[in-house]
């Protein structure tokens, strides 16, 4: 079978999936220019449209042209999204993310290669562990030696995405429904990748996302095998935890108080970028306040909507990376891509680029 075609067919259907449309809401949409018989035989690489057809199809699925016959680069298959607990998102919504996912990594790949600036992350020999990793403390010293190793000490992670891109690790931030965690793989076995819902305006809940997924991506192989699929989620976040706060900063604080005031925990928060929670049930595990403490900080939670809403409040402040965006403009200041090349990687009108396209 022709590779155009079997290309053609498969883009068909990922476009329409992410645009949430049924064959027959598309031949609607499309005026009836084509019909469902006719798109499912496209879909199953049976027969190829004519260019007029394929205008309109494109126009209907808002796409461009080229995305049809844009190479396949990865599996998304190697990543596994998934979403919250009680999730009310549907199927077609989910379908619709997983296409947005790949579409969005495939992209950032190629400016990248455009650009010649691929810088793949590897585990570093010394973060490899001696042995299982079966428990929270197995985590705080995995996280303890991603610290050592990227030379952070005990300081505050100015800005989560830009620290784990200058390590060869790929961030995107992706608008999804707010259900959605984030994810990461290994694309084609070499090239890390973390997506992040930009959706998200938590940025405490976010960077500990990241951390979570950098925990997948770090030692995902190294889990003890009897764990359950929920212990090791448990586990990504007693990871991402440490990276965020180290747990000698709260014992060099906090250690044999007997009362700690919450506007010591909003300054933490301000200061490393992590949650309040997130702290005062790291204060449980590290033994620094009781179960009894820790039970009643919720019951105050639960029972005054506003003491939760100020403990819950975001506070820290992150700008998000903007570097595809910026790699795209550098290759068309080069000239080493078009401006309809730049507009299609950036999923933005031609106008749109010249508008903010002025070289020095």
């Amino acid at each position: 079978m022709d590779s155009n075609l079997k290309t053609f067919a498969k883009r068909l259907l990922q476009a329409r999936l992410k645009a949430k449309l049924s064959m027959e809401k598309l031949s609607e949409k499309m005026n009836g220019i084509v019909t469902k018989q006719a798109i499912s035989k496209y879909e199953k690489a049976m027969m190829m449209p004519s260019s007029t057809i394929l205008i309109a199809m494109a126009e209907a699925l808002n796409v461009n042209l080229d995305y049809f016959f844009r190479p396949f680069t990865f599996d998304l298959d190697q990543f596994k999204v998934s979403f919250r607990k009680k999730s009310d998102t549907t199927v077609g919504d989910q379908k619709a993310l997983e296409v947005q996912i790949q579409d969005e990594v495939e992209r950032y790949l190629e400016i990248e290669e455009i650009l010649g600036t691929q810088n793949d992350g590897n585990l570093a020999k010394e973060l490899i562990p001696a042995h299982s990793l079966s428990n929270r403390y197995d985590m705080i010293e995995c996280a303890k030696r991603v610290r050592k190793s990227w030379e952070l000490g005990n300081a505050p992670i100015a800005n989560s995405q830009e620290l784990l891109e200058a390590h060869g690790i790929k961030v995107l931030l992706t608008a999804a429904p707010n259900k959605f965690w984030g994810i990461s793989g290994m694309v084609n076995d070499k090239t890390p990748v973390i997506v992040l819902n930009s959706n998200d305006c938590h940025v405490e809940h976010r960077r500990l996302t990241a951390f979570h997924e950098l925990c997948h991506l770090l030692f995902n192989k190294y889990f003890a095998e009897e764990l359950t699929v929920h212990e090791k989620e448990n586990l990504c976040n007693s990871f991402a935890n440490e990276m965020l706060l180290p747990s000698e900063m709260l014992i060099n604080l906090f250690s044999g108080k007997k009362k700690i005031a919450i506007a010591e925990l909003i300054s933490l928060n301000i200061n490393y970028g992590i949650s309040v929670d997130a702290i005062v049930y790291k204060l449980k595990d590290l033994e620094i306040i009781s179960e009894k403490r820790h039970r009643g900080f919720c019951i105050q939670k639960n029972t005054r909507p506003d003491f939760k809403k100020y403990i819950e409040d975001s506070r820290y402040k992150e700008e998000a990376t903007t570097r595809f965006q910026a790699m795209v403009y550098r290759a068309l200041a080069q000239q080493l891509i078009s401006t309809s090349k730049a507009a299609s990687l950036l999923g933005v009108s031609i106008n749109n680029i010249r508008k903010y396209s002025t070289i020095l």
